[in-house]
């Protein structure tokens, strides 16, 4: 990869994650310094529901801490890159969706494969698809319906939405849990 991919992970109150992704070789003091593209940016209550990953990563890789800050710099395996893009789709979800629904969504993101990781987050990255990938793999996810992801129609009332991840029990986003095995 011609890239170094590099976590920001401010431990403020309220807490900010940027994924970045920074020029391996650098060929000016900007492609130094500037990151190439950012996976994503995040900021708030909801990023606890992936900081486990965040700790983890930081375990596995190697660290630096700038005041309240930590910058988690990743190795180059292949197993650190599916990491990192997950945390970066993670992120950017927490950062772009609206409403409730964005732990049915990050469940989703955790439980995929890591070439479905991979192509989210070309869509994602990709400057005309960009603002609707987070809208598709949130209505993908079973977390929004059509147009209630990205808030550009009203959300509408429904009753209790069963997140689609779990085969065996009915999670519904409002804390409720109900077994639908047979």
């Amino acid at each position: 990869m011609p890239f170094r991919y590099l976590i920001r992970w401010k431990k403020v109150n309220p807490e900010e994650v940027s994924v970045e992704a920074y020029h391996k070789y650098p060929h000016s003091e900007e492609e130094r310094r500037k990151p190439a593209f950012v996976i994503g940016r995040g900021k708030g209550s909801k990023l606890l529901l992936i900081r486990h990953l965040l700790e983890q990563a930081a375990k596995k890789n190697s660290t630096r801490r700038y005041g309240k800050s930590l910058h988690i710099r990743f190795n180059e395996d292949q197993e650190s890159y599916d990491t990192v893009f997950r945390i970066g789709l993670a992120v950017a979800l927490i950062g772009r969706a609206n409403g409730d629904n964005v732990d049915c969504a990050l469940r989703y993101v955790l439980s995929a494969p890591p070439e479905e990781v991979w192509f989210w987050t070309s869509k994602l990255l990709n400057d005309e698809t960009g603002p609707r990938a987070i809208g598709a793999l949130m209505v993908i996810s079973g977390a929004a319906q059509t147009g209630a992801a990205t808030g550009s129609e009203p959300k509408p009332k429904a009753p209790k939405v069963m997140c689609a991840a779990s085969p065996n029990l009915g999670l519904y986003l409002d804390g409720g849990v109900q077994s639908i095995a047979h």
